[in-house]
């Protein structure tokens, strides 16, 4: 019960401590508001490394198998994706994503995460590597993502019955307490914590930037985003 407890309190502290901080980032505008869940979640993956003869995730650059899914992402963070690669990137290469993203949304807008990953539709934002071309910026469900064996997620990219991802238990409970620090804090400042697929999302901001002002005004400006989304929406 004494371990128990002490992880629960150990949870609390860390969504406390996200709510805390995403609040105060809020305070100074949405700009930047997903940046200390981002980097709250990056210190938890550093203390599950830095545990003896914890599970380790096998996750590398490069190690893409779960880049083949719709990564869902919460408004401020397309923003923060927005932003990383209106700094990063030149007009033309921004064109270039902006047609690809509108390709890619035609794509996987009416499949499900199953059918994507099926399909095996990579990421429109991985790199001819299969490296994260916005890892700085990536979402929370991107960083929260890992497995403790590259064998695993190849078999079960490859249709292999049976084949079991593996996580570290500690993590999962770190990054969940990310999460739902940095959700209740996007709450309490009047903002939902809906998440959207990124790609679509992220090209809906690329086309039009007055949407942030709509969705901020409770418009459904992002609704053609959302999972299952209707055609009238798309």
């Amino acid at each position: 019960m004494r371990a128990l407890r002490v992880l629960q309190e150990q949870r609390e502290s860390i969504r406390a401590r996200v709510q805390g901080e995403v609040a105060r980032a809020l305070g100074e505008g949405l700009d930047g508001a997903a940046a200390p869940a981002h980097q709250a979640m990056d210190e938890e993956w550093r203390r599950s490394l830095a545990r003896p003869n914890a599970l380790e995730p096998a996750c590398s650059a490069g190690c893409s198998y779960c880049c083949h899914v719709h990564a869902d992402a919460t408004v401020p963070e397309v923003l923060a994706v927005a932003e990383h690669l209106a700094r990063t990137r030149r007009p033309e290469a921004l064109a270039a994503l902006r047609a690809r993203l509108s390709e890619q949304a035609l794509r996987v807008e009416r499949l499900s995460d199953e059918e994507r990953w099926a399909a095996k539709i990579p990421c429109a934002l991985l790199d001819e590597g299969g490296r994260c071309s916005i890892y700085e910026a990536r979402p929370l469900r991107c960083r929260a993502f890992h497995s403790c064996s590259v064998d695993e997620c190849r078999d079960a990219f490859a249709g292999r019955e049976g084949a079991l991802v593996v996580t570290v238990p500690l993590l999962e409970r770190a990054v969940d307490a990310v999460e739902e620090g940095y959700d209740r804090a996007l709450g309490e400042a009047g903002l939902s914590a809906e998440g959207y697929r990124l790609e679509i999302a992220l090209l809906l901001l690329l086309e039009d930037p007055g949407a942030l002002a709509r969705w901020r005004a409770g418009e459904p400006a992002f609704a053609r985003a959302r999972a299952g989304a209707s055609a009238d929406e798309a």
